[in-house]
């Protein structure tokens, strides 16, 4: 009982040191854009719901930390109520009752401000990842698997495309392949298609083709992932690397940007229903993430002070992660998303006036379904996850 309810508060702690690590550079991204350009922002909370702790500073800004730890927000001069879909009638009424201060309102500034603004929240996270994997790169460089082939299960499709034990695995569909779990990302997305792979066999360039399918493989948490795999593992053989600060730089931008463009065509292959949404999770899967890394963490380190280290570095790693996604998942053309904001916000500069309040109303409650029917599938997605946890 004593190590369920330790379990369980490591789970709940290391859940929200990502989440409000992730959401805080977020929010802070759009609060620093809005004051480069004036904005004056009334209020800015880690969380929502019911106020634990709140603290306003010189600029009239309230600074506070809400109950519910599953998100935050800046709010701006002027957003609120129907001032969140504002029309040319609606700008008028509010430029007349606020006077002066309105050129502190963040509706009343040029399309091109706010639409940086709104991108800000995105582009934080990015940097925020980017910051991560290059400083683990520079502080500890890197260990891993090479991607090298050590068994070829047998009827398998790597079986039947022709690998071999000690092929080395130079590009996954055109994508450079440095580690072994870079191929695995590279899977990801592609079940049932038939993916080119640069092999290096004894001294020789080839190319082989192989599609993956998709299998039920323990992740190494106690649960099973449904992932794309074409039959062989590794050869087991470790690599190690120590960077400079420069080369780590290089690390933290090719990485992140190599998971932007794997999740982003993975999500667009499931938009076009060519790959399954079983890889998409919601809040109860980050914190299961985040519990198991923690936990597994804490478990395998022999000592506390080790514990604590590891412990440190792995949940920074995964809010490297999380933050990425946090960033896509913004950015999609949904209203009520910062996509969506910039999907008005392109129609207002081409249009030359915002578009109209019934209209923006209506996308709302439509990005508002779409939100909704994605985190039903991610919730399910996550029980389903759950169920099958130390089975």
């Amino acid at each position: 009982m004593i190590d369920f309810l330790t379990s369980g508060v490591v789970t709940i702690a290391a859940f929200i040191a990502v989440i409000s690590l992730v959401v805080v550079i977020h929010e802070l991204g759009h609060y620093y854009a809005g004051r480069i350009f004036g904005i004056h922002a009334e209020a800015f909370s880690l969380g929502f719901g019911p106020t634990l702790f709140a603290v306003k500073d010189r600029r009239g800004t309230i600074w506070r930390i809400a109950a519910f730890p599953l998100g935050g927000y800046v709010k701006f001069m002027g957003d609120a109520g129907a001032a969140s879909e504002p029309d040319q009638a609606k700008l008028a009424e509010m430029r007349a009752k606020l006077g002066p201060d309105a050129e502190k309102c963040y509706h009343f500034k040029p399309v091109w401000q706010r639409a940086i603004v709104v991108i800000a929240g995105p582009l934080a996270n990015f940097i925020l990842a980017i910051v991560i994997f290059a400083g683990i790169a520079a502080g500890f460089g890197e260990r891993g698997l090479s991607p090298i082939v050590g068994e070829v299960r047998d009827n398998s499709p790597a079986q039947a495309a022709g690998f071999e034990p000690g092929d080395r695995i130079l590009a996954v569909g055109g994508s450079e392949i440095t580690r072994f779990t870079d191929i695995r990302m590279e899977l990801m997305w592609r079940p049932g298609d038939t993916v080119t792979f640069d092999v290096e066999r004894d001294g020789q360039a080839i190319q082989l083709r192989a599609a993956p399918e998709l299998q039920r493989l323990p992740d190494g948490f106690g649960g099973y992932r449904d992932v794309a795999v074409v039959g062989f593992t590794s050869s087991n053989e470790i690599f190690e690397r120590r960077f400079g600060p420069i080369e780590s730089l290089g690390i933290g931008v090719a990485r992140t940007f190599g998971i932007v463009e794997t999740t982003a065509q993975y999500v667009w292959r499931i938009i076009t229903g060519r790959a399954p949404p079983n890889l998409l999770n919601g809040p109860v899967g980050i914190v299961t993430v985040s519990g198991q890394v923690a936990n597994g963490t804490i478990d395998a380190a022999p000592s506390a002070g080790a514990a604590l280290g590891g412990l440190a570095l792995n949940l920074i790693q995964l809010a490297g992660f999380f933050s990425i996604g946090l960033g896509l998942v913004n950015l999609l053309p949904i209203p009520i998303l910062d996509g969506g904001h910039l999907v008005y916000y392109a129609y207002e500069a081409v249009a030359g006036r915002p578009l109209s309040e019934k209209a923006q109303a209506i996308g709302f409650r439509v990005g508002l379904a779409l939100v909704l029917g994605l985190m039903l599938v991610a919730t399910w997605n996550d029980l389903v996850y759950l169920g099958g946890l130390g089975s």
